[in-house]
């Protein structure tokens, strides 16, 4: 059953309502809790209207157009899918009364509340109600959800992130499933790890526009074809979730169990969950987007390099491997801010400083098989320039942040004694860091190669090969050029600045 494109634009409930001769015709009967949902939301966008007019061009303008266009989306659905969307639209009902409870949106009813002792904070039960429509979201709704999320998301919490966060690593192929030379990944799988409890909150950034999405429906063919239906085992992705979270998250899985249950084309339960892992990420896109200066930043750093990284990502769907290291590059790597302030930790910045130098030095490694294809083993080096492209990029980015801190030589000591670890790149032949790789470190950061001179100087005799000594003193060419052109001298700022 499906409406015409005249209701499907409708940008009112006003306007729903000259069409309602047609109502009986095109939708199922309605249980009691649904006329109630109905009921409530032509009621939200009354008032949400009203509010709209009243506030000229305030900033809460675009905050209530979006959630009026949300209302409209689940009111259709609603009328087209009886039993769904009762229980989301309490939960919608309920933000709106709380975010505009100085507007007196709707009158305050004791099964609303959420300022008792205990209750969620606005923003979780947003992005959590957000969340469990996605699934089932048609394309009309997923822009409205888009559009809220948008509006909203420099108030989102960190529980909030985190909830997001987990869907992009949830996987439903258990552990027995893996391939065995899928070992040889396991340091990869969670080299940046970073607490949950280090991130603090920050001041709300300027918003712009955000760019348009990349369209996700492709994804669906591909999962299809890398994985067949696979049962829902206990797995690493759960870890370090409390019972709420699993709650939750089994929430969004029964969700999709159930739209795959709907659809005629019988699409598997992990291409399902490709397309929600890619729904998810447009809305983290558009947190990226408007909030790049904010500390939060580098958790969704770490969580999304940890995902791409992750042998199965690539497996299941390259597209989402694809989607995730264009986030990294576009909207972290490339954004026009980065994250700044006291909330980020120097130890944090040291660790993955660490882990990203180690990750760009690891060989690479052929797939272990009786009979090797090449289409794999082709696959399998692909992903290694991608994993060390992301260890370059991401040092260069780390060094940017601990540039701007400016913080001295004794609090960076620990800094340069992680990056004269490089000494394996001189003693050892296994080390496949790439001496282009520190020359642009040198010339993005000179002051990184002004303190680690005489160091490389040494290496240009010490060095166990010949080929290695020529290296080090290429090295040491490079960080002259720097000194020429900066200037030595005591007026020099650099050398003010580190010396």
């Amino acid at each position: 059953m499906s409406l015409s494109p005249m209701i499907l634009g409708l940008t009112s409930c006003d306007s729903l309502a000259h069409y309602a001769i047609f109502l009986p015709f095109l939708f199922r009967p309605l249980s009691n809790e649904d006329e109630k949902a109905l009921e409530r939301l032509q009621e939200m966008e009354t008032r949400l209207s009203r509010e709209e007019r009243n506030c000229g061009h305030s900033t809460d303008v675009n905050k209530l157009h979006a959630l009026k266009y949300l209302l409209i989306q689940l009111l259709l659905q609603v009328l087209l899918r009886p039993g769904e969307f009762s229980e989301a639209v309490s939960e919608l009902v309920i933000c709106y009364k709380k975010a505009f409870a100085a507007s007196d949106l709707l009158d305050t009813s004791g099964e609303d509340e959420l300022d008792s002792d205990g209750s969620p904070e606005l923003m979780d039960v947003l992005v959590d109600t957000l969340l469990s429509l996605l699934p089932q979201s048609s394309a009309p709704m997923r822009s409205a959800i888009e559009q809220v999320f948008k509006y909203f998301c420099d108030e989102v919490t960190n529980d909030g992130l985190l909830q997001m966060l987990r869907v992009i690593k949830k996987d439903l192929k258990s552990a027995r499933h893996q391939e065995p030379d899928s070992e040889d990944d396991d340091d990869d799988e969670d080299f940046l790890g970073i607490e949950e409890d280090e991130i603090d909150e920050a001041e709300i950034g300027e918003t712009v526009e955000i760019e348009e999405q990349t369209d996700d429906s492709e994804a669906v063919v591909e999962a299809d074809e890398a994985v067949k239906e696979s049962p829902i085992d206990s797995d690493d992705s759960d870890g370090g979730m409390d019972d709420d979270a699993m709650f939750r998250m089994d929430t969004y899985l029964a969700q999709i169990f159930k739209e795959r249950k709907n659809q005629a084309g019988g699409e598997t339960a992990q291409s399902q969950l490709v397309l929600f892992k890619l729904r998810v990420l447009s809305l983290l896109e558009i947190y990226l987007h408007e909030n790049p200066g904010k500390p939060q930043v580098l958790t969704l750093y770490s969580n999304l390099a940890s995902a791409l990284v992750k042998p199965h990502t690539t497996e299941i769907s390259e597209q989402l491997g694809q989607r995730i290291w264009g986030i990294l590059q576009k909207k972290i790597f490339k954004a026009k801010d980065f994250p700044k302030g006291e909330a980020v930790q120097l130890s944090t910045l040291e660790s993955l400083l660490e882990k990203n130098l180690k990750l760009a030095s690891k060989p690479f490694k052929r797939k272990k098989s009786a009979v090797p294809s090449k289409k794999k083993q082709s696959a399998s080096w692909k992903r290694h320039k991608m994993i060390i492209s992301l260890a370059q990029n991401s040092t260069y980015w780390i060094l940017k942040i601990i540039d701007a801190r400016k913080f001295s030589d004794s609090e960076l000591q620990r800094v340069f004694d992680i990056l004269k670890g490089l000494v394996g790149y001189f003693d050892s032949k296994k080390s496949q860091i790439k001496s282009e790789f520190l020359k642009e470190i040198f010339r993005r950061r000179p002051w990184i190669g002004h303190h680690l001179f005489g160091f490389l100087l040494e290496k240009c005799g010490s060095a166990k090969s010949e080929f290695r000594r020529v290296d080090a003193l290429d090295l040491v060419m490079e960080i002259l050029k720097s000194m020429v052109s900066s200037g030595t001298d005591e007026s020099s700022p650099m050398h003010q600045k580190r010396c």
